[in-house]
């Protein structure tokens, strides 16, 4: 089979491979779901697994909320066990993609942890953050985290949104210089991704850092001219620059239109005017707030056909409005079998890009000797001075 040869073109194994998968598994690659939801009592559950599977949320996993709440070693056992499932007990044999946060250090007990964005930004030091940025792929790929979900390139300007120190301050070009600096040091020389680099995802695509009255959720007012002027170009130079592998659409509207749901956003700017290759990861049920929230969409199903056919490729946390409410769609032939064929074959591009195929694994050992080791506490000691 040539998907499974790392020898051959990657666009070669992303087209050999989708001429095999059925509906159902090309839908399942479009949505994630929660370590925690293939576990039971912190152990992998292979019953669990199999209802992941059912469900068509397998093409990412989440491992952050382990980080926080659960042993990293349990996590890392846990992930491993669903990687094997995937790649020895599904049809395919494809690997799934374990996601993490990363903006300030891998978020999960026993990592380094360094300044936050804003202070590493207060440095206008772009090599002490390309060094950071090395310190957290390596730690984050040793346990198994090969999708990083940073950095955040939202700009600084409500001093009442609860995020500031997610960002790298109120300029679009220190911003973009951090992002840059950020993004090719995570990912790597290229142009495929080691077992020591992670995928980079900046967000929140766009402008999420300035909505009214500072909170989370609420609208972004900006016109065209100065969002492209101002909140857009640190995301231009990620992309034409350092080559982001993925991009997260933010969950508040932009001017009136949801940016979920925003062809403006997801196609006309970022594919086709900067030439984005790469996938496009929803905020935390960003999806399915254009019906809940933005009241856009009159179901949740109609909330999936307005989302992926303005550009998201997958869905996160959970498939609540892709899964099977998008496989009924594209049955239905709401949504065209091709619309899902070119959101796969983007995720499966990060997934060979990634090497996932070859090795989804991690090395208990090898992590306990990374992470947190003298080196990189003293390079947080110094990013910290």
């Amino acid at each position: 089979m040539i998907y499974k040869d790392p020898t051959q073109p990657i666009q070669h194994r992303i087209e050999d491979l989708i001429s095999r998968m059925t509906v159902e598994e090309k839908v399942a690659q479009l949505a994630s779901s929660y370590l925690d939801r293939v576990t039971d009592g912190g152990e992998f559950s292979e019953s669990k697994m199999a209802k992941a599977v059912e469900d068509l949320g397998i093409g990412l996993l989440h491992s952050f909320q382990w980080g926080v709440n659960r042993n990293t070693l349990q996590q890392m056992a846990a992930s491993n066990a669903a990687q094997r499932y995937l790649l020895e007990k599904t049809r395919l044999g494809i690997p799934a993609i374990l996601t993490g946060e990363g903006v300030h250090g891998h978020l999960s007990t026993g990592a380094t942890v360094f300044p936050h964005a804003i202070a590493l930004a207060s440095s206008f030091d772009t090599e002490l953050i390309g060094r950071v940025a090395s310190v957290i792929a390596k730690e984050a790929r040793s346990a198994g985290v090969a999708q990083i979900l940073s950095p955040v390139l939202d700009l600084a300007r409500e001093p009442r949104w609860g995020r500031v120190q997610e960002t790298y301050g109120e300029d679009p070009y220190l911003s973009a210089r951090m992002g840059v600096a950020y993004i090719k040091a995570l990912q790597g020389p290229g142009p495929t991704i080691d077992s020591e680099h992670c995928a980079a995802m900046p967000k929140h695509f766009a402008a999420h850092g300035s909505p009214e009255g500072g909170i989370n959720l609420g609208p972004v007012h900006a016109g065209e001219r100065e969002i492209r002027d101002t909140y857009l170009p640190a995301f231009e130079a990620a992309v034409r620059e350092a080559g982001a592998m993925a991009i997260m659409p933010a969950y508040h509207e932009l001017d009136g239109i949801p940016c979920a749901a925003s062809k403006w956003l997801l196609t006309k700017i970022l594919r086709e005017e900067w030439g984005f290759e790469g996938y496009t990861y929803s905020d935390w049920e960003a999806i399915d707030m254009l019906h809940t929230f933005h009241k856009t969409a009159g179901s949740l199903q109609e909330a999936g056909r307005q989302a992926i056919e303005a550009g998201m490729d997958v869905e996160a946390p959970q498939p609540v409005c892709f899964g099977r409410r998008l496989l009924e769609l594209v049955q239905a032939g709401q949504v065209s079998i091709s619309t899902i064929d070119t959101a796969v074959r983007r995720v499966l591009r990060a997934k060979f890009l990634l090497g996932l195929f070859e090795n989804p694994y991690c090395d208990i050992d090898h992590a306990r000797a990374v992470r947190n080791c003298p080196e990189h506490r003293a390079l947080a000691r110094k990013a910290a001075q």
